[in-house]
């Protein structure tokens, strides 16, 4: 006796300091294969520098359908393990509805995901504010995926919460962030047309125009204008449609060899959609900015050629009435937007699906000992080339001849990087600077070629998110969602890649597998599968009895039993359990009721055989013929069920 209660007492201690413990230490093993529940080193590293308080509030604490419960919880585990890195952070659930007035949350530009339930439209915010050191910043927990349904956001956000997150926070503990310049005096794309690439640069960058040469009304660069430009990291030109000077490539020859980064959104061929619009054909010109000879010192050459292909985009034409006469539109493939397709493995081009271009040139890839060339995108397998100085007339989308397209993948943006030689280290130009650079190390650049890429729409006079393309609409809907790309994202991973933050691209290109059941493997194996679920339970639990029966009868069987102790016979409790589990099998669980009320059964025949003073034999036989209709009134609702 003292001793059972020794272990009873030390057993309640043990329970009670793992509980305690419990409440100090957090620790969560990750046993999945993709280790989707491990955080990134560079998740780790930014969390561990944050030296201030840093609050996040949740908008999912009301109600919520399945899908965005399993988002909470996720996000909760998430910022469990953020919490267990650094404890300066922390974080609650608020309900949108109790915690915020609508006034507030309109303020804050945050509309309602719209969720259907069996109860009607659930209006739920997938929203996050994170403060620290007097700045908020709002942020959305859901991905920006324009290919994903609406419906599948919140199961496929679980996946990018680490990203979501991080990069938010990044964000708002940045204290040194890199700069990033856009040439314009070469008549680059306008301020509205640049809306989209601007301000998605601007989450993480500084973003400014170099405007020198527009001011003081020469339109060239000039060599006092190499140290202004040392001030941006990266330098980018997009579109530009009026020739280079030679004082223009040699400033900036200079700047890439002080380290300076470029990427080219430039085209050799003068076409524009309006232009079509307007009369229905036009003449591809070729367009000369005089830096074909710069970049081949780089290793690549642009083609004054543009590219077909047949799994270009598809655009809208009016092409005649209906039956109630008005307009008919229907959609057509338009050969001339092509589709870029990633090409080479990068960390750029991981998580892109397909960019949009149009009226796009070939690039030539040139050998260099000292440069490493990567493909970042190229065409569909079928695609060909027509010369510049040719008719590009609208009705060609009725007449397409796809033996034609036979040219395999061309390169359409690509990425040097490595030891860059100087295009003026043997030229007299050189004289014109003081501290003349002839080579750089680590040097980097991605020419893409056509500067529309980064050119996002304008419906209404109001700019589109960059990557929507406003010919895939109907003019008859204007409610219509564009067809969307991939141009944003393609666009910024590259400067991040640029500027170095290629640990912060790997874990935006992070993937996990959700793994997905097979419904054909269901289909035929789903019985085998619940019997085996109806029987191997029972069986383990009637094996654990019979053996807990031997091993009790092996353990008491030298022991005598003293009549004078029983006098007056009693029922057996195991037998009169055996008989309550028969019957409660047939109101409730019999699955759990029929293992228990065999166990009973067993063990009270073993205690009356060894008992004369037991009585309740006649109480068991009942109970186990009761415990066995039940098996077979289970085994008649499978067979009726499958």
């Amino acid at each position: 006796m003292k001793k059972n209660t020794r272990n009873i007492i030390g057993l309640i201690i043990l329970l009670v300091g793992i509980f305690f413990l419990s409440e100090w230490v957090f620790q969560r093993f990750d046993m999945t294969k993709d280790k989707r529940y491990t955080l990134t080193p560079t998740t780790k590293n930014i969390l561990e520098k944050i030296d201030k308080p840093i609050k996040i509030n949740v908008l999912l604490g009301g109600q919520l359908s399945g899908d965005y419960r399993t988002l909470k919880n996720e996000i909760s585990f998430l910022l469990d393990e953020f919490r267990n890195i650094n404890p300066k952070i922390t974080y609650q659930f608020l309900n949108p509805t109790k915690d915020f007035t609508s006034g507030e949350l309109s303020d804050n530009g945050l509309a309602p995901a719209p969720v259907k339930t069996d109860e009607g439209i659930l209006n739920i915010y997938p929203y996050a504010r994170v403060d620290y050191d007097g700045k908020q910043l709002w942020m959305e927990t859901l991905v920006n995926d324009p290919a994903l349904k609406f419906e599948e956001l919140a199961s496929a956000s679980t996946e990018k919460l680490e990203y979501l997150f991080m990069d938010d926070i990044r964000r708002i503990t940045q204290v040194d962030r890199k700069n990033v310049g856009f040439l314009v005096h070469h008549d680059e794309l306008s301020q509205i047309y640049m809306d989209g690439l601007g301000r998605a640069l601007a989450d993480n960058y500084n973003v400014d125009v170099y405007l020198q040469p527009i001011q003081d009304s020469s339109y060239t660069l000039k060599p006092s204008d190499v140290e202004a430009l040392k001030h941006f990291d990266a330098l980018i030109i997009a579109k530009p449609t009026l020739p280079f000077s030679d004082m223009d490539k040699l400033v900036i020859d200079q700047y890439i060899m002080n380290g300076g980064k470029t990427m080219w959104l430039t085209e050799g061929v003068d076409a524009e959609m309006d232009s079509i619009f307007r009369s229905g054909k036009i003449v591809a010109f070729p367009r000369d900015l005089k830096i074909n000879e710069f970049l081949f010192n780089y290793g690549v050459r642009i083609i004054p050629a543009i590219i077909k292909d047949l799994e270009a985009t598809k655009i809208v034409l009016a092409d005649g009435e209906t039956t109630s006469g008005n307009v008919s539109y229907n959609t057509y493939t338009w050969p001339y937007f092509i589709r870029g397709f990633k090409a080479d493995s990068t960390a750029i081009t991981s998580s892109i699906n397909s960019v949009r271009f149009e009226f796009a040139n070939p690039i030539e890839v040139l050998d260099n000992p000292n440069i490493k060339s990567t493909v970042l995108l190229a065409t569909s397998p079928y695609s060909t080339l027509q010369p510049s100085m040719s008719l590009i007339e609208l009705g060609e989308v009725a007449e397409v001849n796809s033996e034609e397209y036979q040219m395999g993948r061309i390169p359409l943006a690509v990425l040097q990087e490595g030891n860059f030689q100087s295009a003026y280290a043997a030229r007299y130009e050189r004289n014109e600077f003081a501290n003349f650079k002839a080579n750089s190390t680590n040097g980097k650049m991605i020419v893409i070629s056509d500067g529309d890429v980064a050119k996002n729409h304008v419906l209404l006079g109001r700019p589109m998110r960059l990557g929507e393309d406003k010919y895939s609409m109907r003019p008859d809907n204007r409610n219509q969602r564009p067809v969307s790309y991939d141009n944003q994202n393609f666009l910024l991973n590259c400067v991040d890649y640029l500027l170095g933050e290629t640990d912060f691209l790997n874990l935006k290109n992070r993937k996990l597998e959700i793994p997905t059941l097979n419904e054909t493997k269901v289909q035929l194996d789903k019985s085998s599968w619940r019997m085996t679920n109806l029987l191997v339970p029972f069986l383990g639990i009637w094996i654990i009895g019979v053996g807990f029966i031997f091993w009790r009868k092996k353990k008491y069987s030298n022991i005598e039993i003293n009549s004078e102790v029983y006098k007056e016979r009693k029922t057996d409790t195991f037998a009169v359990i055996a008989f309550a589990c028969g019957l409660g099998g047939f109101v409730i669980l019999p699955m759990f009721f029929i293992p228990i009320g065999y166990i009973a059964a067993l063990v009270s025949y073993f205690r009356l055989k060894e008992n004369p003073h037991l009585k309740g034999k006649y109480l068991r036989i009942i109970g186990a013929i009761l415990t066995s209709i039940n098996i077979i009134w289970l085994i008649y609702q499978y067979k009726i069920f499958s």
